[in-house]
């Protein structure tokens, strides 16, 4: 799986719990090389408002591996709630 800008799958509605997750991240320059993206079963996108195209290398990297992990994640009672 990697990200790219021309990516057709919003990266929320993918399934991660199919199986282990190759996750390919492009550079901020550049993103990710066409030979890397076209090696990839699917290409998501992390949807935008405003005037930006694209978040920075390492906040869109944490966004990522935090929704592939979330399903690991189990909802905590809080004792001050």
């Amino acid at each position: 799986m990697g990200t790219h800008l021309k990516g057709s799958v919003d990266y929320r509605t993918v399934d991660y719990k199919k199986g282990p997750v190759l996750l390919l991240m492009g550079n901020e320059q550049q993103g990710l090389p066409d030979q890397l993206a076209e090696s990839c079963d699917t290409l998501v996108r992390i949807p935008q408002a405003g005037r930006a195209d694209s978040l920075n290398l390492a906040v869109a990297t944490g966004v990522m591996l935090y929704e592939i992990r979330r399903e690991a994640l189990p909802l905590e009672e809080r004792a001050d709630a």
